[in-house]
């Protein structure tokens, strides 16, 4: 789908990176990523309160920027209200929990509640998912599967400053909000890599973050503590996720449209 729309959307002046990385970057270093919440589909109402809703909404977006190694400036928010819906102020407290201003946006009745926003950050040395190598070491931050395990009703927790510090360090970032097994093919396709990743090394949540950032390092640098290695970038495109005995396992992460 997202080949289809960059195939005839183009790239304007001023664009530096557009569709195709976690977020678009502009000229000055400026940073723009935009993601929507629609429940029944990212959400259920009958599972989190309004807060929480406007926290999850906040953090997608937020999490891409943490991707690029951009420091948020501030949130635009653009809010469908389907009948009858009145926390609007826990909604919107929930937006601007990560302590990151929202500067404006829109309201519109809809048939469900909807959340679109958009991110605005800035990154002196944005890290693209294109820059890995052969031979790179694969580490992510914190725990993964959280939120799975929790139901999706745990907090969430954009990682915006180690997403800063790997600036200058990482070749490669992504988000991995979509599940490794979705997301780690992707850094490897943008780097024109392949990669394998060893799933007993996966740092596992019993419930919490889901927000988590997957970084292509070189060899031989030394990790801070809250990285931890998962796997290499190969030559090649095969990606490889390997169970403890090295034999191949099949995953499958989120699928919007599956």
């Amino acid at each position: 789908m997202v080949e289809r729309i960059r195939a005839v959307a183009g790239v304007g002046d001023g664009v530096l990176v557009g569709i195709g990385d976690d977020a678009a970057v502009l000229e000055d270093g400026l940073v723009v990523s935009s993601d929507m919440l629609v429940d029944g589909v990212h959400f259920r109402r009958d599972a989190l309160g309004a807060r929480e809703i406007g926290a999850r909404a906040a953090a997608v977006n937020l999490s891409d920027l943490a991707a690029m190694a951009a420091r948020p400036i501030c949130l635009i928010a653009s809010l469908g209200l389907p009948e009858g819906f009145h926390p609007i102020d826990e909604l919107t407290a929930g937006l601007a929990s990560h302590g990151v201003a929202l500067a404006g946006g829109d309201l519109s009745r809809a048939a469900v509640l909807t959340i679109a926003v958009m991110a605005l950050g800035r990154a002196e040395r944005p890290v693209l998912r294109s820059g890995g190598r052969p031979g790179d070491v694969l580490a992510v931050t914190g725990t993964l599967g959280g939120q799975a395990v929790s139901g999706y009703t745990a907090p969430v927790t954009p990682r915006l400053e180690e997403g800063a510090q790997l600036a200058g360090v990482a070749r490669a970032m992504i988000d991995l909000s979509d599940g490794i097994a979705v997301d780690a093919p992707r850094l490897g396709r943008a780097s024109g890599c392949g990669a394998r990743v060893w799933l007993e090394r996966l740092p596992r949540a019993p419930g919490g973050e889901d927000y988590e950032l997957l970084a292509a390092l070189p060899p031989g640098v030394a990790l801070p503590p809250w990285l931890t290695a998962v796997g290499e970038l190969t030559d090649g495109d095969a990606v490889e996720l390997l169970d403890v005995a090295g034999v191949p396992v099949e995953l499958s992460g989120w699928d919007h449209f599956r």
